[in-house]
């Protein structure tokens, strides 16, 4: 969805998995480069600040593989963000006035996406840590919420995000409901990932390539890959419910700040949940069509014993003798 709203501003990010680019092209940037993890979009950047135009085209010219596990899913998201961040380190002086070729249209373009993929998740994190830290102040101390700054905003950002998610996917994603559903828990899987990988990338300049595991080749799931999201979403929650225990007096804006608490849990618990889930029939396609099935077989029967419970008993007239 984002690439076709990018190729409008000649803003496209390059994806090697599949594409085509002139040999002209290719030798102006100075071939491909290895002081990034991310080289095929690390070379499409230099191709378009000299000036070169990129296109995108939805027409699917073959098939890519997914990640085979949630371990190989949340690696592929790291070296994305971590080569992202490397990106930025190189890139930034030429988004400067008069450097490149780069037109305002195509700054905006990439500096909103790293913004808001790269940012938003990192200070998702930040920000419910230091929520978590501010419970035992709130609740023992008994100093007011600063709930301009820590929970409102939170509440909108989320919502706004989760909509407009949703409704991208309605309209332009032909899957149902209960995919898109899968989409979102999917993509906030990941926050910790990202915001991991952000922090990687401002302190450490060269981590390896880390192969993503696609294809069903790999060894399959052999440990639980969400720990300190497990601990993190388990705190979260915690410390929802430690609030509203001690909220004795009903204040209304410790009712706000648990709700913002079990919001910020959600990303975290939804790494623990596709983790735990993994090794399990529940990661199975032929288990969730089975217990389809039983829900068809079984629901009409439900139904009808209800529909039967809740009928008037037939009313026999008396006989007076």
């Amino acid at each position: 969805i984002g690439m076709v709203q990018r190729n409008e501003k000649n803003a496209i990010i390059v994806h090697g998995t599949m594409c085509l680019m002139r040999r002209a092209a290719l030798d102006a940037a100075g071939n491909w480069s290895s002081d990034t993890i991310c080289e095929d979009t690390d070379l499409g950047l230099t191709m378009i600040e000299l000036g070169w135009q990129v296109h995108y085209t939805n027409r699917r010219y073959g098939f890519g593989l997914l990640p085979e596990s949630f371990e190989a899913f949340k690696k592929q998201r790291h070296r994305w963000a971590y080569g992202g961040v490397q990106i930025v380190k190189k890139h930034w002086r030429r988004f400067l006035p008069g450097v490149s070729q780069l037109s305002r249209e195509q700054r905006r373009e990439f500096m909103l996406g790293w913004l808001v993929w790269l940012g938003a998740e990192s200070l998702g994190v930040v920000v419910a840590i230091l929520n978590l830290i501010w419970v035992p102040v709130v609740v023992f101390a008994g100093i007011a919420i600063p709930d301009k700054i820590l929970t409102i905003p939170i509440i909108a950002a989320f919502a706004v995000s989760f909509f407009h998610f949703v409704t991208l996917y309605r309209l332009r994603v032909p899957i149902n409901k209960k995919q898109t559903l899968g989409a979102v828990i999917a993509a906030m899987s990941v926050q910790w990932t990202v915001a991991r990988a952000v922090g990687d990338g401002l302190i450490k300049d060269h981590l390896p390539f880390t192969r993503t595991a696609k294809g069903g080749r790999g060894k399959g799931p052999t440990a639980f890959h969400a720990f300190w999201e497990a601990v993190l979403g388990g705190m979260l929650v915690l410390g929802a419910i430690v609030v509203l225990v001690f909220n004795t007096n009903g204040i209304h804006e410790l009712t706000i700040f648990a709700a913002v608490l079990m919001l910020q849990s959600l990303p975290f618990l939804a790494a623990a949940s596709l983790a735990s889930i993994e090794g399990s029939r529940f990661n199975e396609f032929a288990t969730w069509k089975e217990l389809q099935t039983r829900a068809l077989v079984l629901l009409p029967k439900r139904v009808a014993a209800i529909a039967k419970a809740a009928a008037p008993a037939e009313k026999h007239p008396e006989t007076i003798q």
